[in-house]
């Protein structure tokens, strides 16, 4: 079974062979991993770069891969380059006379966005429907927070909200074209990052008011297009779940909330994303201490939850612990036992075995361990890594529906 696969079942809340298991975003850590910045990433070529994008998910064993923020780099310096200051808008007044549409289609030919649309179609071929690839975009406060500064922001949400309400649906009719814009050009998903939707930053009346209608609109564009669409608000965000159902959303990337608490809350509606700690656990613990975390998650989760971590990942996080939690996940997996398919060597082996009596034909101790099945393959089978044949080549192990 495909990432895409398992990750449409989760959403869908049907039965999967493991849970899908994946990061949010990535490129910090997998930068400082290789010693990288930003600018020697897209300073490859296209096709380079997707392919080295792409070796580095598959070394995090993610189920979902992400493109950068491209896009609002490009929609910030066309703002600027219409407005003629930085930050592109000083107060709400700024964005009268400004399209959504003619923003973005001027940002849609500035090189960031060019740079982009060609690194999603080189990542898309790659990928050939096996993993979704998901646009980015910032959700309506944080992209007006990337427009204005957080201190204006905050400031104006208070003594000028009418206004503000007129930057903010500026913004979010430039994120729902940022997002048709990179699904034009092979992103297979969406993630929407809005942290400055989160507790300790806005009250629920705010968010009422300036953040959850505009979530719904962007993701309300999305609802019937058969892909994954996902909203992350960080740190402990209980209050945002419920008010969330119905949205149009269909995954929930959450940090410090309950699981049992988030599934009561999210009624079905949407799939749960996460929530290891990202210093607490991935960052400082042990592999086996992340391995059984992980696994805890898992079993205490009904179908409907993408293991994750709570937030990005720190960048010195160990792959050790990266592994462990995908471990986890893989251990959830149940092991098909076949015959070789090959029928000569199947008629071999149980001839050995008979004249053994029941020992295996290729050992010459008979022991108890030596008896079919042998103990080597009895631990392989329970090794959540191991896939392949037993020593004696008369058995495969497997996954279901994998």
């Amino acid at each position: 079974m495909t990432s895409s696969e398992l990750i449409r079942r989760a959403i869908r809340y049907e039965s999967v062979p493991r849970p899908p298991v994946a990061v949010l975003d990535g490129y910090n850590w997998f930068l400082k991993q290789n010693g990288m910045t930003e600018q020697d990433l897209y300073a490859m070529s296209e096709e380079d770069a997707a392919i080295f994008i792409l070796d580095q998910y598959d070394r995090m064993g993610s189920d979902l891969t992400y493109v950068g923020p491209l896009a609002s780099g490009a929609v910030r310096e066309t703002i600027s380059a219409i407005t003629g200051h930085t930050p592109p808008l000083t107060e709400p007044s700024d964005v009268q006379g400004l399209s959504a549409q003619d923003v973005f289609r001027r940002a849609s030919e500035h090189p960031l966005c060019r740079r982009l649309a060609g690194l999603l179609r080189a990542m898309n071929a790659r990928l050939a429907g096996e993993k979704p690839l998901l646009a980015f975009s910032a959700g309506p406060l944080t992209s007006a927070a990337g427009l204005m500064g957080m201190e204006a922001l905050m400031t104006y949400l208070t003594e000028d909200p009418e206004g503000m309400e007129k930057v903010l649906d500026l913004c979010t009719e430039i994120t729902i074209a940022a997002l048709r814009f990179q699904l034009e050009n092979g992103a297979t998903g969406i993630s929407i990052a809005d942290p400055v939707s989160a507790v300790n930053l806005i009250s629920e009346e705010f968010f009422a008011r300036f953040s959850l209608p505009r979530i719904r609109r962007i993701a309300g564009e999305f609802r019937d297009r058969d892909l994954p669409v996902m909203l992350h608000i960080c740190g402990s965000s209980s209050p945002r779940i419920a008010p969330l159902v119905g949205s149009g959303i269909n995954i929930y990337s959450m940090d410090d909330v309950p699981l049992s608490y988030a599934f009561e809350q999210a009624r079905g509606d949407f799939a749960i994303f996460g929530n290891l700690n990202t210093v607490q656990c991935l960052l400082t613990l042990s592999p086996d201490a992340v391995y059984e975390k992980a696994r805890e998650l898992c079993l205490s989760a009904p179908s409907g939850f993408i293991l994750a971590p709570g937030c990005d990942l720190p960048p010195d996080t160990p792959q050790e612990n990266l592994s462990a939690m995908i471990r986890a996940s893989r251990s959830l997996r149940k092991p098909k036992i076949s015959l070789n398919p090959d029928p000569e060597i199947v008629k071999a082996v149980k001839d050995g075995l008979k004249k053994k009596g029941g020992y295996c034909p290729c050992r010459l101790e008979q022991t108890e361990e030596n008896k079919c099945m042998c103990r080597e393959f009895r631990d392989q089978i329970a090794d959540p890594d191991y896939e392949g044949f037993c020593h004696c080549m008369l058995y495969y192990k497997s996954y279901e529906e994998e």
